[in-house]
């Protein structure tokens, strides 16, 4: 496994050196359904040969998305030494996407602009009209330019090939979606100001009224707070008997199966009955928690306890609750799982995040400790792949995971020290996708805890990093899909995330919909003590109709259809998936409850999905231990833009 923080380093250099500074702004004049619309053809052509002695590039013509073009086999040379280079930019058995030709009279019918990944575009001719498999191939198409400038190439996209053909296929579809601007805001409330430091937070439904409560907790106690009408939160931390208990790390869920939250603070479970929560002694006592979350690890549906002590690695404890003759113990699955060797993280210091990151149906942990682990769940137990070198150490912060770059495939963003990090998962394990997201290469440090959810509810996953040191700010990453990144205070400063938060040192970090309009609020926790819930507009600035003047993707904003899946359940809520496709059996949005763990925080039991398409739609619920259910969803244009429903386990088969 390559040193991948190492590998992040060389390859913004290569990105630097190569193609045009990582800075170059997003131009929203100039984006690719625009040459989509221009062009004649367009083409995806894998390269067959390079041939460096007479400077040519031999091109095969795999699909078209646009035109009738009749080659199959296409020759790009150059005509002067001095375009080397920009022939060598290529290698045999890699794709480009072709512009090629301009949908007009004049003599731009012979253009061709080429992009062969990384920010790298150029420019060619067709050598004649009788001769449109022979390309002269011309220049760089940013060459000499500035990074600010409003024709730079590299701000049109700078991606990978295969998520740009994917955009083109969309566009030929009339469902492509690619916003250049940023258009989500929050406003900053208040809930609480405490003389201590901050730590964990939930946004989770603690009196199962329907509203989400806020449960903070930190160096100088824990506070529950209940929604008792829109966004007014009530103080209530004494009556759920909570008064006195200092933790770092939160966690709720019915761990007794009796159809109330329970809640799990750095290890220590206390059980919900009859409005109060009673502390247990079921989990084992640890020492130095850094973290703990209820987690289904076993696939029985219940939720189990995963912990990460400092200096001591991951513990896992089985929920046997039903189980005769167990009863009621949390029973120590550590060294069945692996969890007790070296090679899996033992001895090791770091945050965890749990999600299902292959596939499998199981639950995976990313653990970030030394060198970083991914362990996946097997029939023995956690088998690792190392994410650096063994014996070197990586300061991490935390970790979100959910499928940000593709709906059918989870992607972790990862938190730094001095940078961040983003991998997927394909078939030959966790891959760097960072130098391909646009302006997540932008730099950053001081990060601690980050979340990845749908912010501006548009359905695709953005992410918010919080700044944990003095000087650091927020991090906040407005998705555009085919896994490509704005950073929206470089356009917006001071107008998206409220300067008093995104400006100040921060903890933990929770996502759910607060007020129940469809779109993610965030509960952010200070290290000055303060509690803070940024209140997401995104839905009230967004018009019901569009103008007639209105460009595509506010148009595409504007016809989005949300759905809210609140998932009830004394088994199997833990780990739930929750997947929503269109009629013709495309996934167009995937959630699995319980994650964004973070530092010791929880979100709530319900995802919303959202439809930029509207029509009929499939929803599938598939519970944590094994059980399913499917049901037609109408999201139609005429119907509310947002709507609930609430899943229940006794339904599923």
């Amino acid at each position: 496994m390559r040193q991948w923080w190492r590998f992040v380093l060389s390859a913004a250099l290569a990105v630097a050196l190569l193609a045009r500074p990582a800075e170059a702004l997003i131009n929203p004049k100039l984006q690719p359904r625009m040459l989509f619309e221009m062009s004649k053809n367009v083409l995806l052509c894998r390269v067959s040969e390079v041939d460096g002695n007479s400077l040519t590039i031999t091109l095969s013509v795999r699909q078209e998305a646009k035109g009738d073009f009749a080659p199959r086999k296409l020759a790009l040379k150059a005509a002067q030494k001095e375009l080397l280079q920009a022939v060598l930019s290529v290698q045999a058995g890699q794709d480009i996407v072709a512009f090629a030709g301009k949908d007009r009279k004049t003599d731009a019918r012979r253009d061709v602009l080429y992009y062969v990944g990384g920010g790298k575009w150029f420019r060619a001719r067709l050598s004649g009209d009788d001769t449109p498999d022979r390309w002269d191939l011309l220049a760089d198409a940013d060459e000499g330019k500035e990074a600010t400038s409003a024709d730079i190439m590299y701000g049109v996209f700078n991606g990978s090939v295969q998520n740009l053909w994917a955009m083109m296929q969309d566009a030929a579809a009339g469902r492509a979606y690619f916003p250049a601007r940023p258009f989500e805001r929050f406003i900053a409330r208040k809930i609480d100001k405490m003389d201590r430091p901050l730590r964990g937070v939930a946004l989770f439904d603690v009196n199962a009224d329907g509203r989400l409560d806020v449960l903070v907790c930190g160096d100088g106690g824990v506070r529950l707070y209940i929604q008792k009408d829109k966004d007014a939160f009530e103080d209530r931390t004494a009556a759920f008997g909570l008064d006195g208990i200092a933790a770092k790390s939160c966690s709720l869920a019915d761990a007794d199966g009796d159809g109330t939250a329970d809640l799990l603070l750095d290890g220590v479970l206390y059980l919900q009955k009859v409005g109060k929560f009673v502390r247990t002694d079921l989990v084992p006592g640890q020492a130095s928690v850094k973290s703990a979350a209820l987690v289904e690890i076993d696939g029985d549906g219940r939720p189990d306890v995963v912990v990460s002590r400092a200096g001591a690695g991951l513990a896992v404890y089985r929920n046997t609750f039903g189980d005769e003759p167990a009863g009621r113990q949390f029973a120590d699955l550590t060294a069945k799982l692996g969890l007790d060797r070296p090679q899996n993280g033992a001895g090791g210091d770091g945050y965890f995040e749990p999600g299902d990151w292959n596939g499998d149906g199981r639950t995976d942990l990313l653990y970030l400790s030394g060198a970083g682990y991914l362990l996946l769940a097997g029939d023995k137990g956690f088998r690792a792949t190392r994410l650096g070198k063994e014996g070197e150490e990586c300061r991490f912060g935390a970790a979100a995971m959910a499928p940000i770059v593709h709906p059918d495939r989870n992607a972790a963003f990862i938190a730094l020290a001095e940078s961040k990090m983003l991998l997927e998962a394909d078939k030959d394990g966790p891959t760097d996708v960072t130098r391909f997201g646009n302006e997540i290469q932008d730099d950053v440090s001081g990060m601690l805890s980050a979340v990845a959810e749908d912010l501006n509810a548009d359905g695709t996953i953005d992410i918010y990093a919080a700044g944990s040191t003095r000087g650091s700010t927020g991090f906040y990453c407005m998705n555009r899909g085919y896994g490509s990144f704005m950073l929206c205070e470089k356009y917006n400063s001071g107008k998206v995330i409220p300067p008093e938060v995104y400006n100040q040192p921060a903890w933990g970090l929770a996502a759910g919909d607060v007020n129940g309009d469809g779109a993610n609020d965030l509960a952010v926790t200070g290290l000055d003590g303060t509690l803070w819930l940024l209140v997401n507009q995104t839905l009230a600035d967004r018009k019901d109709k569009p103008d007639l003047s209105a460009p595509l993707d506010q148009r595409k904003q504007i016809q989005t259809r949300l759905l809210t899946v609140r998932v009830e359940g004394r088994t199997g809520v833990v780990g739930c998936r929750v997947r929503l496709s269109d009629e013709r059996g495309r996934l167009v949005g995937a959630r699995q409850l319980g994650g964004n763990v973070a530092v010791g925080c929880c979100g709530p039991h319900q995802a919303t999905l959202a439809a930029r398409e509207p029509g009929a739609h499939k929803l599938a619920v598939l519970f944590a231990d094994g059980a399913k259910l499917e049901m037609p969803v109408s999201l139609q244009a005429d119907q509310p833009r947002h709507q609930t429903i609430v899943v229940s386990r006794q339904k599923a088969r």
